[in-house]
């Protein structure tokens, strides 16, 4: 819609599109003016003549730069100036929103001010209203307030001089104790590579001439690896395949070392592959794979591995042809240890806490001492190095951030290292695997008598991802990014239909049904949303620590974590009760019992107040098995393992585990709901090594 009065108001600004012009809404006598250049001026009217609708970026260029004209750099530039100057958020966004491989869109109501001729007077023979003044005199006051502002600043100018030579000199001293305080802004991709499936873990030789990936073809289960040569781009694909490929590291300029997983069997292995492939020898044999968990220093190679009883982390150490030697055990609280760093006998690692949270370890491997630098409120899925002491650390689908291992301080980068993952640094530039996040399907499992196996069937198809399935009578609610932000959704029979208006991005974690309320988890707080009003309420304060929520006979069960102990809790008549220690999941039992997992054993237990455990035949390793990755129903208890590839079942009543399912495709995650099964696939995905190049310093 073409907006024809001077004056708009949106936010917290009156604007004044004639001339670009952006006053606060504020109560201040001589609020400051902020005049828009050009291309920004002409940027924000496009966006408010387009308001509430979605605008690709090619529509964006062809309107204010003009038809063949701009680039996609510039507008992104652009769009990022025009948020700072309306002091907005790319991640929580109150006026422009960034809707993924669709474009933009305008989100803030915009109202049109119309102000009265100057000679216009009341009936009284007053004068007109002064908080609507004309255009000219609007003008004027603005840069007069300017004026007066100058004048003071030159008042108290020479007074401060002193105190400011002095700061100066102290912010020098401290700048070059600390890190740079800027990031380089990345605005250009190269592919490196775009072989048709998965491509992933990416090393580049010392050289610079050489990268060395992992390939899986789409039609293909196994991985295998390949070289690319970059002078020539020219690929080498090797033979050898394997069910599962760890990152590599250079033993030497010729070779590396990688584990793999082959038949439930792990094994590391060295490589030839820097002019041509040889057959991998076989080094020594592995507990458990790890995809990042080992680092080559002078002392040898440094890996993590799983201790088979209880599954707790360890530190091991191959030197060469010598024997392996083990270091140390990690605590069992944790879940578990990956993505292993090594620099100048520091060693830094990702410590999984709990299944959403997770915190940055530092090791003396002298003496093997360990100490917590930080914790983060998410599941860190990358670590490596970024100058001599940041590191680069990041979650998944999320931006880039470089922590400062002296400071404990984060920088976070811009909106290009969104769904980046296995990056690494070279002269500022990432290489790295784009993108890191696969779009998610909702399927329903379903037995087919005649030929004795479970398929899959489609469950509220679309080209975007669904997740979190709640199945509550008739209807099932369900979260899908199909409109552009994460929404909730309900389906009823052939009827599906959008019933929250988000305008911001959020970290939805869980659905549960509760007294007949629908209740969703973000970022650990639970809220009640009222479809009436489209809102979401407040139900609980946010609980640190917390993890996996189920409702089990309308009584809201969860655990939680805190830094010491994993313990089982109730809510029960508004107040929280502690009900056993070292529970790391939880679900519904049979006869009013609850299914739980603890945190030094792989078998489930039943529980029931006031009673002794009782131990069931089931092993369900909450270090390897995701959390959402078992449900129960009425009749038993459904699980998936071999890495969401088979489903298992365990009756309540018989007491003996039933039967095992190939799946077709991995699943990771598993839902019930009156009495169908439901699971959570990652559709099929094509991934590209590729790089990005900072923009050129001026």
């Amino acid at each position: 819609m073409q907006h024809t009065a001077d004056y708009l108001t949106f936010g917290q600004w009156r604007y004044l599109r004639t001339i670009g012009q952006l006053q606060p809404l504020s109560a201040s006598a001589d609020p400051e003016v902020l005049t828009l250049e050009p291309r920004l001026h002409k940027l924000l009217n496009f966006f408010l003549d387009h308001k509430e609708l979605v605008v690709s970026r090619e529509q964006i260029l062809s309107g204010v730069w003009g038809e063949g004209l701009g680039s996609d750099e510039s507008l992104t530039r652009a769009i990022a100036a025009l948020r700072r100057a309306l002091q907005d958020s790319r991640v929580e966004p109150t006026y422009i929103a960034t809707l993924s491989k669709k474009g933009y869109c305008w989100l803030a109501p915009v109202a049109e001010v119309d102000l009265p001729p100057p000679d216009v007077q009341t009936q009284q023979g007053a004068e007109a209203p002064l908080d609507l003044l004309s255009t000219q005199q609007a003008i004027e006051s603005w840069h007069s307030g300017k004026k007066r502002k100058l004048k003071r600043i030159r008042y108290i100018w020479f007074s401060t001089l002193i105190l400011l030579l002095f700061s100066l000199s102290f912010a020098l001293l401290v700048s070059k104790m600390n890190e740079k305080a800027s990031l380089p802004r990345y605005l250009q991709l190269t592919p490196v590579s775009a072989l048709d499936g998965k491509e992933q873990t990416p090393l580049l030789s010392n050289d610079q001439s050489l990268v060395v990936f992992q390939h899986q073809s789409p039609d293909e289960a196994n991985w295998r690896w390949v070289t690319q040569q970059l002078p020539s781009m020219q690929f080498r694909y090797d033979e050898e395949r394997y069910q599962h490929l760890s990152q590599p590291q250079w033993l030497n300029s010729e070779q590396i070392i990688f584990r793999s997983q082959q038949q439930q069997e792990c094994t590391f292995w060295r490589k030839t592959v820097k002019q041509h492939f040889t057959a991998a020898i076989p080094l020594f044999s592995c507990h458990q794979f790890i995809a990042a968990g080992q680092a080559i220093t002078a002392d040898g190679l440094y890996w993590l591995d799983l201790e088979p009883a209880t599954g707790q982390t360890q530190l091991w150490l191959w030197q060469q042809e010598n024997s392996q030697r083990l270091l140390m055990q990690f605590p069992a609280r944790w879940r578990g240890i990956s993505h292993f760093i090594v620099k100048d006998k520091k060693a830094y690692a990702l410590a999984q806490v709990g299944y959403s949270h997770s915190s940055l370890i530092e090791l003396d491997l002298t003496d093997l001492d360990w100490r917590v630098i930080t914790d983060f409120e998410f599941s860190a899925n990358q670590l490596a190095w970024w100058g001599e002491h940041d590191l680069l650390v990041n979650k998944s689908g999320k931006q880039l951030q470089v922590l400062s291992l002296r400071t404990g301080n984060s920088r976070v980068f811009g909106e290009m290292t969104f769904n980046l993952a296995d990056s690494s640094v070279w002269q500022q530039s990432l290489l790295a695997v784009y993108p890191a996040q696969a779009v998610t399907d909702l399927m329903q499992l379903q037995w087919q008598e005649q030929n004795s196996q479970i398929v899959t069937l489609p469950f509220a198809e679309s080209n975007r991802s669904e997740s979190l399935l709640l199945v509550q009578q008739d209807q099932s609610y369900f979260v899908s990014d199909r409109s552009g932000l994460p929404q909730l959704w309900r389906s009823q029979g052939q009827n599906t239909e959008q019933i929250s208006q988000f305008k911001t991005q959020l970290a939805i974690q869980q659905l549960l049904w509760l007294d007949g309320k629908l209740l969703i988890l973000i970022d650990r707080q639970l809220f009640e949303f009222s479809e009436k009003r489209g809102e979401l309420l407040p139900l609980t304060e946010k609980m640190a620590g917390s993890e996996r929520f189920v409702v089990c006979n309308e009584v809201l069960y969860w655990t939680s974590y805190d830094q010491k102990d994993w313990t089982l809790n109730q809510l029960e008549q508004g107040k929280i009760r502690q009900l056993l220690n070292d529970v790391v999941n939880v679900q519904c039992g049979p006869e009013q019992s609850l299914a739980i997992q603890l945190q030094d054993t792989p078998y489930v237990k039943l529980w029931r107040h006031g009673q002794r455990m009782t131990t069931l035949p089931v092993q369900i390793s909450w270090r390897t098995t995701a959390a959402a990755a078992w449900a129960s129903t009425d009749t038993g208890l459904y699980w998936l393992s071999e890495g969401g590839t088979v489903l298992n079942y365990y009756d309540w009543k018989q007491q003996q585990q039933q039967q095992q399912w190939p799946l077709s495709q991995a699943a990771q995650a598993l839902i019930s709901g009156n009495g169908t099964l439901f699971v959570q696939q990652f559709r099929a995905q094509d991934t590209d090594i590729i790089w990005l190049h900072p923009e050129p310093a001026e």
